[in-house]
């Protein structure tokens, strides 16, 4: 009986039912030690009888071992993967264990989301059979590969027949973020239900026993349970009421336990500990060579410190395993691992840890047998065991050059697990211990990425400088990429001196690329108002970057794909930009690339956002959001809430909206402020009518020493200035962004010059140039519907003050449906207004906007079901399940008025 967790208990058996029902969900369950988490989940297993129950359990020394969690928690599903997809149940046989590694190749891209997504697939098809109940307890301790993917799992979770909880300590054990799960955190007893717990416990005991045992357990369950076995000892009850922790004293008290038992108990319980191996052969044949056997475990099996279940060994508490193994003396715990050593097969993978853990100091035989490990490990296993397993290597290693290489092995691996603090960490440690410039050079490399991830910007540049410096010494034909990325980097941080620096760095050197770093330098220059650099010249410079990179076909990676699609929207070509892009998002989900996708995704919002498809803009730059957060990208909610969520909710007038995601990335951006987050409430300010207030912000961007981030919005500071009545504070603004129009030769930029200068223009000669710019949007087939509105709202406008009252009608009525169409509320009425000025005071006809009838995700599902995907193929696509898809799909049908799959490319979404 569980004493005061009714309301915990109900909670989990709600959302056991509803996985049952197909509505499945996950839990994390937090807590100190002994406050009753697993207790809490057992309850909820013992009522699982219908429900196919995995179970695994993080422990401190498999924290190294790859996917060790993953395997103890799937490999009950094995009998699935024959019904899953060939290439997920390679993946995962290989993962597991059940086939062997492959000798070189790897399996590609980020293992998070390539193991993640096979996993998701077995987890999938069980429960279409059976409901599945999936515990992982003190997640904490599980290797960090499996923790990745069991998070990736447990956020996609909501149309399967699944639940998964996790049991996390809090307090003496290693930090577990979940963000984007639900939590339930478990606090002491109330004194009713200690005292109901305490009174079975101790029936016998006088009330004053009951009372100080109360006030001592502080209504810790485990607590309750056990004070009672130290109340003889009157020190460790004088003790246990001291400051120390709850965690401290329970491990005290077991630790105490453990010492009164007979010395081969000890040594068999160390043993236990030292490994927690499921072959029980191996653990009793290491403790007969340490002078004991399995009927030394009686003692302890009688205390309840240990028990044999399943073919193994197990703990009654995760503490008694710290017990056992920390209380040990320090030479009986490495005369263990020394004896598993000898006894353990010399393909076994954990003999290689046992061997570093009975080392007292450095030895390059243990540190190359941990680098063979790691070598061997990562064909497939995960980044997370890689990592750790070279800067292991790296401690033993006596030689300075050979632990800096091993080290450099550790931060590259940790790049590529997404573990930005760990690779920047790993960085900084190799600078102090070699002077190698060739390792030097990539370690700073790699410093620079993690830099540029936590968009700390100036410090990404002058890394990316320092790596230049060390290639110059070590390898000058790889000085390009450092100094190309310094450029990029001196453009983000609005220091052009910075890039123009990098770019004569590169000409003196006089490398193969350096015409390329002058070409990206000599863009930055030009498209931020340089007086050196004409804005033809910038635009010239990058179309000759585009050529190139787009010249290498499909060995170009999805990271530079992304670079391209970004250089395409920065000379106008959107259309040409958004095919980059999307083409980017899909290569990177089918290769793995995951840590290409939120930078491919935000940039392909930027292009749907200009081509007025603003739904699409909008689930797409969430999808970057969630991405970046899964992958610690700190950079990728900044971007996509400041170039796409804030403009759009800005647009529509949606003032708290606005400044919420403001809020929120500048949150994300300490130090470098991002221009675009002001940008965005100029944008607000111009919707909601505040004219002056929005000229403002408009022209402190463009005199701000990064203008080119404003550049896409000065025909917006334009009409600001007019209706300010300060047309001459944008003449210098206008004029360079004519200048990039020109430049571009892209007929929808021209007709936004054109509609400036009808709006600067006199009475007479402003109609005129909305005519032109209205042909001009005919050219681009309906691409911007946004701009060619807002062409159609000022020529309506002008065309009533010219007493052409028809004509205006049907101008402003065709601005109105696309404002309707899109949300655009502010724009809508400053329609209506002029509609009810020229005597029109009828309903606005739209045409339905089927995209703002469905969630983000329904609208994505839609789009490539559309296209003719299947649902196991949206799944790959999109990162989910194939029943989720379908979920989402059928779930859209009801909303867009179908009922199948085969309506949808009818709709022209």
């Amino acid at each position: 009986m569980l004493y005061g967790r009714d309301t915990e208990t109900a909670a989990l058996a709600d959302r056991l039912a509803a996985a049952r029902e197909g509505r499945g969900s996950a839990l994390v369950v937090r807590g100190e030690a002994g406050i009753g988490k697993s207790s809490l989940v057992a309850a909820t297993a013992e009522n699982a009888a219908d429900v196919t129950v995995l179970r695994c359990t993080g422990v401190e020394s498999e924290h190294a071992w790859s996917f060790a969690g993953l395997q103890a928690l799937l490999l009950p599903l094995a009998g699935h993967l024959e019904a899953i997809p060939e290439h997920h149940a390679c993946v995962l046989s290989r993962t597991l264990g059940l086939d062997p590694a492959p000798e070189k190749e790897a399996p590609p891209g980020d293992l998070r989301f390539t193991v993640g997504l096979a996993a998701l697939s077995l987890l999938t098809e069980a429960a279409g059979h059976r409901p599945v109940l999936c515990i992982v307890e003190d997640a904490h301790w599980l290797d960090p590969d499996s923790a990745d993917v069991l998070l990736f799992i447990a956020k996609r979770l909501a149309a399967e027949a699944a639940l998964m909880i996790f049991t996390v300590r809090e307090g003496y054990a290693p930090d577990f973020p979940t963000p984007g799960l639900d939590e339930l955190r478990l606090g002491p007893l109330d004194d009713a239900a200690a005292a109901s717990l305490l009174a079975e416990r101790l029936g016998g005991h006088t009330h004053a026993d009951r009372g100080r045992i109360l006030h001592s357990a502080e209504g810790n369950p485990l607590a309750l349970l056990e004070l009672p076995l130290v109340e003889s000892d009157t020190r460790l009850a004088a003790d246990w009421t001291g400051r120390r922790s709850t965690t401290s004293r329970l491990k005290q008290v077991f630790g105490d336990r453990i010492d009164r038992l007979p010395e081969p108990t000890r040594t068999l319980l160390l043993v236990i500990a030292a490994d927690d191996t499921a072959d029980t052969g191996l653990v009793l044949d290491v403790a007969a060579k340490l002078g004991a056997q399995l009927t030394d475990l009686a003692p302890a099996e009688a205390d309840d410190l240990v028990r044999f279940h399943g073919d193994r060994f197990t703990f009654g508490h995760p503490l008694i395993r710290t017990a056992a193994y920390q209380g040990a003396p320090v030479f009986r715990r490495l005369e263990a691992h020394r004896v598993y050593t000898e006894i353990m097969g010399a393909d076994d993978h954990r003999r290689v840890l046992h061997l570093a853990a009975a080392a007292t100091g450095p030895d390059e035989a243990v540190a190359a047998a941990l680098e063979a490990a790691a070598d061997c490990g990562s064909t497939c296993g995960g980044h997370g065991y890689e990592y750790t397993v070279f800067e292991r290597a790296a401690a033993f290693t006596p030689d300075p050059r050979e632990r800096g290489r091993r080290l450099l092995r550790a931060a590259e691996a940790a790049v590529a697990a997404g573990n930005g603090p760990k690779a920047r960490a790993l960085s900084i440690q190799i600078g102090r211990i070699t002077e190698d410039r060739a390792i030097l050079a990539r370690a700073t490399l790699m410093a620079a990425m993690v830099a540029a991830w936590d968009n700390d910007i100036r410090e990404s540049y002058r890394l990316y400088m320092e790596a230049a410096d060390h290639y110059v010494a070590a390898d000058i034909t790889s000085t390009g990429y450092p100094l190309f990325r310094a450029v990029e980097l001196a453009w983000q941080a609005g220091d052009f001196s910075r890039a123009e620096v990098a770019a004569e760095y590169a000409e003196r050197l006089g490398i193969d690329h350096s015409p390329w770093v002058r070409d990206l330098a000599k863009a930055t220059a030009g498209l931020n108002r340089s007086c050196t650099v004409t804005v033809a010249e910038a635009v010239a410079a990058l179309r000759n970057l585009i050529d190139i990179h787009l010249g290498f076909g499909e060995s170009v990676s999805p990271e530079n794909r992304a670079m391209v699609a970004w250089w395409q929207t920065l000379i106008g070509d959107i259309d040409a930009a958004e095919q980059t892009a999307s083409g980017t998002v899909h290569a990177a989900r089918t290769t793995g690339a995951a840590g290409a996708l939120p930078r491919a995704l935000t940039l392909n919002a930027i292009t749907e956002f200009h081509r007025g498809r603003w739904k699409d803009a909008e689930a797409l730059a969430w999808n970057a959001v969630e991405f970046s957060i899964e992958l610690g990208q700190r950079i990728g909610p900044v971007k996509a809430r400041a170039h796409v969520l804030a403009p759009i909710a800005a647009l529509r007038g949606e003032e708290e909206r606005v400044r919420e995601l403001v809020e929120d990335a500048h949150a994300g951006s300490p130090g470098d402020t991002v221009v675009a987050i002001d940008n965005a409430l100029a944008l607000l300010d111009i919707a909601l009518g505040r004219n002056e207030e929005a000229l403002d912000r408009f022209m402190m961007q463009l005199e701000s020493s990064a203008p080119g981030e404003a550049l896409d919005w000065v025909p917006f500071a334009v009409e600001a200035a007019v209706r300010a009545g300060e047309p001459e504070r944008v003449a210098g603004a206008f004029d360079w962004f004519t200048q990039w129009a020109e430049a571009s030769g892209q007929p929808h930029l021209m007709a936004q010059v054109e509609r400036c200068r009808g709006l600067l223009a006199d009475e007479q000669e402003a109609g005129a140039h909305y005519q032109r710019a209205a042909e001009l949007h005919k050219e681009t087939d309906a691409l911007f519907p946004f701009e060619s509105a807002r062409t159609d709202l000022v020529f309506g406008e002008w065309l009533r003050r010219a007493r052409r009252v028809n004509e205006a009608k049907t101008r402003l009525r065709s601005a109105a449906a696309v404002f309707e169409r899109l949300g655009a509320e502010p724009w809508s009425e400053r329609v209506r207004r002029e509609l009810r000025a020229a005597g029109d005071a009828g309903p606005i006809e739209a045409a339905p906007d089927l995209a703002g009838k469905l969630t983000p995700q329904e609208l994505q599902v839609v789009r490539l079901a559309a296209a003719g995907l299947s649902n196991r193929e949206i799944g790959e696509q999109l990162y989910l399940s194939p029943r989720t898809a379908g979920y989402h799909l059928y779930k859209a049908y009801p909303k867009l008025g179908v009922a199948s799959r085969n309506d949808l490319a009818k709709l022209g979404l």
